[in-house]
């Protein structure tokens, strides 16, 4: 119990901005932080602190990230963390479709071949999504702002993804009837422009609503997310890329039980 008690907020996607300083980062919680293209990696890469995950991506509504990426720079950035965030297809995006699609065949092509933490965007191209991911499996999918049919949720799951719950599709009954507990995260989908400081708040509105769903506590909910993402680094073997404190939180909540009511 003290150990539930004691756990940060986890978000499992959330973007932060460059300009943000260390200071104030040091108050969100542990996040999983998504990127919009190479170029943003490159500079929040430099911030170390302790709780935050920083990933490489490309975000399928970029146009300039999506025309001027550099593959070689993604896989050197890749190799450097155990997130690759945020990719995806976006069928409402100003991006070409089929350059979309070479971008995330690259991404895929990278976790394929050395397994890394996927925070993937399906707007408007969730049955397109999978049927990249058919093509391409990938060790550790994870759907961020899900918002696919029964029936795409059902095959997602079968084929091993996680989701990644955002506070707007939280109450639909498909997560706690077809998404096991034990694929579950929660997220803010914070923007640049909020402070960092908000993150927490959200995330805490989220779990009560996904908690509700699956008949849990709050603090059940998050000692499951947090026991969800030690499953996901250890599928990667990414454990050597996560700064030390996230490490030992991961490691503590490894034998935590999770009281859950069917």
């Amino acid at each position: 119990m003290e150990t539930r008690q004691n756990l940060p907020s986890l978000d499992a996607h959330a973007h932060l901005s460059p300009t943000r300083t260390v200071e104030e980062l040091k108050n969100c919680g542990a996040v999983l932080a998504m990127t919009l293209s190479t170029d943003e990696a490159q500079q929040v890469f430099q911030k170390k602190v302790g709780n935050i995950v920083w990933g490489v991506g490309c975000h399928p509504r970029q146009l300039n990230a999506q025309e001027t990426i550099d593959t070689e720079i993604f896989a050197e950035l890749a190799s450097q963390t155990a997130l690759i965030g945020e990719i995806g297809l976006d069928t409402g995006s100003p991006v070409p479709f089929e350059r979309q699609v070479k971008v995330f065949r690259c991404a895929l092509a990278f976790a394929a071949e050395r397994p890394r933490i996927v925070s993937i965007h399906s707007y408007r191209a969730t049955s397109l999504v999978l049927e990249e991911l058919r093509r391409r499996p990938i060790s550790a999918a994870v759907l961020h702002w899900w918002t696919g049919t029964s029936a795409e949720t059902r095959e997602a799951a079968a084929m091993g993804c996680y989701f990644s719950i955002h506070s707007a599709v939280a109450r639909q009954s498909k997560f706690r009837t077809i998404v096991p507990l034990e694929r579950v995260l929660v997220e803010s989908d914070h923007g640049w422009s909020d402070p960092p400081a908000a993150i927490p708040c959200r995330i805490e509105w989220t779990e009560h609503q996904v908690a509700q769903q699956y008949r849990l506590e709050r603090e059940a909910l998050r000692l499951q997310c947090w026991k969800n993402l030690a499953a996901l680094v250890r599928q990667t073997r990414t454990t050597d890329f996560l700064p030390g404190p996230l490490r030992d939180l991961l490691k503590q909540v490894e034998n935590e039980p999770v009281s859950y009511e069917p």
